[in-house]
């Protein structure tokens, strides 16, 4: 009998539990995905000031930011400023977007857009930049939604864009720090990573050359996009066991540190002396930030050129002149729409870490003869180099202007800018 009541009491109590389970498909797949759409287009124009899209035409090819704002009307606009824009220069357009159903949700954009349809336009051998204009939406939440190319399986972040900051101004921030990064032949840049270093090259074309020194394999193409911050590679990469993917530019300019690991870094050159003498770069003279005597001097002799040459555009530079194989101070200016140069042959070694000695050879070419022994401010000016500098830099990533101070004066001191 005790049994009988136990397996009855047993028998009520599974049923008491099946009918609390929910039903999860209380809904159909179709009415779930429409409630989906719903919720993915409200999000979409839920951003105040729009979304910055780190948009890949395909995985192997450079990121490119573009600006979008979605309305509720169901337009979209777009805004963008890269070497794909009309004129290179700041471009915005509108079109139509719409969240649809397609084995899951979708953002396509209908109607053409200027800005965005441009990477999926063909060219006349019928590829092009291989993009998409129709996006599956991977995951979604208030600050950041991940998509995915239709056709090309790129992954493309939406970041939300703060609402305290314009359009232009926001262009412009990523414009300085690619300009920081990259611009004017920038360097090698290294990782360090124990005893292994890489070299990070090409920087210039947003897609890293990645070589090991000293392995006998293959480079490592690695592309990526800038970002507000610094920059962000396509895909997360892996370097002897470490793992990274987002890099900002640290406070004092010398390095891109990692986000993931924060020992790792993409670092600029670690001793400006040996990068001066290391590469073949023109240093022009900074005019308007050398001290009082080397700016006498300057001023001496860009009114003794034209004075005797009825010179302009007037330009003085420490380069290394292959043909002479030397370093060289040259003096150049245009006379009557032809750049006349003479180059005084130096002496450039390194001094200790990011350090030079430089040194009058007592030699020149034919021009830097003549206006060697013509002007007098240039031979006071030769005299001042032959000295031993300290160099500093703002920008040590990617150094495009150095200082030089005399290491026994340091009130005496020239900029120079790579050109």
């Amino acid at each position: 009998m005790k049994k009988i009541i136990y397996l009855f009491f047993c028998t009520v109590l599974i049923y008491s539990c099946t009918t609390q389970e929910p039903d999860i498909f209380s809904s159909s797949p179709a009415e779930r995905l429409s409630e989906v759409l719903v919720a993915d287009n409200l999000l979409l124009t839920s951003a105040g000031n729009g979304w910055v899209m780190e948009y890949f035409a395909i995985p192997t090819t450079p990121g490119y930011p573009l600006l979008v704002k979605f309305n509720a009307s169901g337009s979209a606009t777009f805004a963008a400023k890269s070497e794909l824009t009309k004129n290179k220069e700041f471009e915005t357009d509108s079109c139509l977007f719409e969240m649809i159903g397609d084995n899951g949700p979708v953002l396509t954009f209908n109607t053409y857009n200027k800005v965005l349809h441009r990477f999926s336009d063909p060219t006349p051998d019928g590829n092009g930049l291989e993009g998409d204009y129709e996006f599956v939406v991977m995951k979604a939440d208030s600050n950041q939604i991940i998509l995915k190319g239709k056709k090309s399986s790129s992954l493309i972040l939406l970041n939300k864009l703060p609402l305290n900051i314009s359009w232009t101004k926001y262009i412009e921030d990523l414009e300085q720090m690619n300009n920081i990064l990259f611009a004017n032949n920038a360097p090698k840049l290294t990782m360090k990573i124990g005893t292994s270093v890489y070299t990070f090259s090409k920087g210039v074309d947003h897609i890293f050359s990645i070589v090991k020194e000293g392995a006998v394999v293959n480079n490592i193409d690695a592309p990526f996009i800038i970002t507000h911050s610094g920059i962000r590679l396509y895909s997360e990469l892996e370097l002897d066991g470490n793992k990274f993917q987002n890099f900002v530019l640290n406070d004092d300019k010398s390095a891109l540190v990692s986000t993931d690991n924060p020992e790792i870094k993409i670092s600029g050159p670690d001793d400006l002396g040996l990068f001066f003498v290391s590469n073949i770069i023109r240093w022009e003279f900074d005019p308007t930030a050398l001290s009082a005597t080397v700016k006498s001097y300057y001023d001496g002799i860009v009114q003794a050129c034209t004075e005797k040459y009825n010179a302009q555009d007037v330009k003085l530079a420490l380069k290394y002149y292959s043909n002479r194989k030397t370093f060289v101070l040259s003096l150049s200016f245009l006379t009557g729409g032809t750049r006349n140069e003479g180059n005084i042959d130096m002496t450039i070694n390194t001094s200790g870490k990011n350090g030079l000695t430089i040194l009058y050879k007592g030699t020149a070419d034919i021009n830097g003869a003549m206006y060697y022994s013509d002007i007098q401010p240039l031979k006071d000016l030769t005299s001042l180099l032959s000295n031993s500098f300290s160099l500093s830099t703002f920008v040590k990533i990617n150094p495009q202007s150095i200082k030089l101070t005399r290491k026994t004066d340091a009130t005496t001191w020239i900029t120079l800018v790579r050109k």
